[in-house]
């Protein structure tokens, strides 16, 4: 089982849990804010459904019809995750104004301090996990999931704020401007993520100068004058667009060699992860 797999697997699980128990305590205390706190988290469990699969999918070997892999799809299941949390947003912020103003007992923060800290732990471990093997599920999970942590706290807030409701009558809207903010956090996380993954869709270049770098380290070779990289983001891995200006002396059993060596040496540099290489040749350059 792979290492992306599992670490889906788990905050599967983790998001799971926390949805029940924010939903449960938001049922029992009859605060909105909780409720909207919970069904974010439940988002997030469905959603990590359709990105294991989209990882799935997106791991499937090339075809004569898709000759660069299926990365892409990566960039579609997030785009559906997008979708799902813009509509959840809207109806939390439309539910918000049904509910009634509660004063919940203090106790319940220590349930949202528990709930709060498995959230961070399955961040911490996906963040190192996504930026170890540079995978873009996973990286979207970990957005997805802080602003479920922003919100998290907010409802700590508003329980406080609301032990104080029966002295200071503003207060008792606390619930559900609390509400209001949690459905404007996950329609902002929702248009970032709809953002970002419709221009990875359409083919976006990564300008990640570390990646650049790297592959500039791999173009050391005395006989290449000048390089243009282009790193075209496929899902977890790259497709290498590399013109090169080589010395116009070469024959051509030295060009076909110098480029053959390039693309192996490129294509097994696994910090990279580049699968497709697509190398042209010129005299000179145009800037």
């Amino acid at each position: 089982m792979k290492l992306e797999f599992k670490v889906l697997i788990y905050s599967m699980i983790n998001n799971l849990v926390i949805s029940i128990i924010k939903v449960i305590g938001g049922f029992i205390y009859g605060l909105g804010s909780l409720m909207a706190d919970g069904l974010h988290t439940f988002s997030d469990f469905v959603t990590d459904i359709v990105c294991l699969i989209g990882s799935k999918i997106s791991k499937k070997k090339p075809t004569k019809y898709h000759p660069f892999g299926f990365g892409k799809v990566e960039y579609l299941t997030n785009l559906f995750v997008g979708i799902v949390l813009f509509l959840l947003g809207i109806y939390i912020i439309i539910s918000a104004f049904f509910k009634e103003s509660v004063i919940p007992p203090l106790s319940l923060l220590f349930l949202l301090i528990g709930v709060f800290l498995l959230k961070v732990i399955a961040i911490v471990i996906m963040h190192k996990i996504g930026e170890d093997i540079n995978s873009g599920v996973l990286i979207t999970s970990v957005e997805e999931s802080k602003a479920d942590l922003y919100s998290s706290i907010g409802v700590m807030i508003i329980t406080v704020l609301l032990q104080f409701s029966d002295r200071i009558e503003i207060l008792k809207y606390c619930d559900i401007v609390g509400s209001i903010l949690i459905g404007l956090i996950v329609l902002k996380t929702s248009l970032k993520i709809l953002v970002d993954n419709s221009l990875s869709l359409i083919g976006e270049v990564d300008d990640d100068e570390n990646a650049i770098n790297k592959v500039k380290e791999c173009l050391s070779d005395k006989k290449i004058k000048d390089c243009d990289i282009e790193l075209i983001k496929y899902g977890s891995y790259y497709k290498l667009q590399l013109d090169l200006e080589l010395d116009p002396k070469l024959s051509l059993r030295q060009i076909t060699n110098l480029v053959n060596k390039l693309r192996k040496s490129l294509l097994r540099h696994r910090s990279l992860k580049i699968k497709y290489v697509t190398i042209y040749v010129t005299n000179k350059l145009e800037r």
